[in-house]
């Protein structure tokens, strides 16, 4: 329940093309063309939030992502892909243009059978796996995805290849995934839209690891929860009166989608602390079991009440796939 200027934010495991709000929020590719790219290794069967959102919108979806006017040609080698492993494999054709960088947010109506007014595509860059330590895309990709550099040591591997392939140190664009949160609740508010369902951004093939993402994305919320300066040194709140109802929507079903839960679950609860209701921690465990939380956080003027650090909420499992709470291309 909303009460007066508050903020209701819910986590909880559904299907986001199911989702009753006034603007979806998917996972989308820079090229907006959805699994038109059909060497996107992981999602050939087009198992993924974007893909089903564009199913259940029909073709007008579609149309309404390709008007929108890419970003000039000789600005795409200024910047970075939102896959920068196998781009000189998959950006070309439908792919190669660019509607809507990593880190950033546009807005499309919402059609066929959503209910919801608008669809937000909001633009998760790659983990670049850096996670795990190394870059494993070509030095072609590099050049072409505009990925950062690290320590450059071309090595032969991926069947013997001597192609130039480089072994690289990397660290993930986090402040890029955060802003690919921020935008996203930027064009809720501005569209004036009650409430938004977002599914977990860059948890599919970009490679995100659940937690980190959860964490992100909560600060993203937390940020905007806070106060910016206005004229005169006057402050105005934003998220909790502008945009009062948040749903993370995770999605998907088998091992992955279970991770992704445990990890969006367990970063909320160590941000956020238990639910009102929910203290005991047997009674959160059959809540987050049955797959719904809800926190009713208060004032806008409050700001989240972010428990530890986000460095703190590391991961503890694998990034999602197909099926890892709706992150896709």
């Amino acid at each position: 329940m909303l009460r007066g200027a508050g903020l209701r934010l819910r986590l909880h495991r559904g299907d986001l093309t199911a989702a009753t709000a006034g603007a979806i929020v998917t996972s989308a590719n820079d090229s907006l063309v959805g699994n038109r790219q059909p060497t996107y290794w992981r999602f050939i069967s087009r198992v993924n939030a974007d893909g089903l959102l564009r199913k259940k919108a029909g073709p007008e979806l579609e149309a309404a992502c390709l008007a929108i006017e890419p970003l000039p040609a000789d600005m795409n080698d200024k910047l970075r892909r939102d896959i920068t492993r196998w781009t000189s494999g998959v950006k070309h054709g439908a792919s190669k243009p660019v509607r809507c960088p990593a880190g950033s947010a546009v807005v499309t109506p919402a059609f066929g059978d959503l209910q919801a007014d608008h669809i937000i595509h909001a633009v998760a860059p790659d983990s670049e796996f850096g996670y795990e330590g190394m870059y494993t895309g070509g030095l072609l990709d590099q050049v072409i995805s505009g990925a950062v550099a690290g320590n450059d040591t071309p090595t032969s591997f991926a069947g013997g290849a001597t192609d130039g392939l480089a072994s690289q140190q990397f660290t993930p664009p986090d402040g890029l995934l955060l802003g690919t949160y921020d935008a996203a609740l930027a064009r809720a508010e501005e569209l004036g839209v009650g409430s938004v369902a977002l599914c977990a951004l860059g948890t599919g093939v970009k490679g995100w690891k659940p937690s980190i993402s959860a964490a992100l994305a909560l600060e993203a919320v937390n940020r905007r929860l806070g106060s910016s300066s206005g004229g005169g040194g006057q402050h105005r709140n934003r998220v909790g009166e502008a945009l009062p109802d948040i749903d993370f929507v995770l999605g998907g079903f088998g091992q992955m989608a279970d991770e992704c839960w445990r990890g969006w679950v367990r970063v909320a609860r160590e941000l956020l602390g238990p639910p009102s209701g929910l203290e005991r921690p047997e009674d959160f465990a059959q809540a987050a079991a049955r797959g719904e939380l809800c926190w009713d956080l208060g004032l806008a003027s409050e700001e989240l009440p972010l428990n530890g650090r986000l460095r703190d909420s590391q991961p503890d499992s694998g990034g999602g796939g197909e099926s890892g709470g709706g992150g896709v291309i």
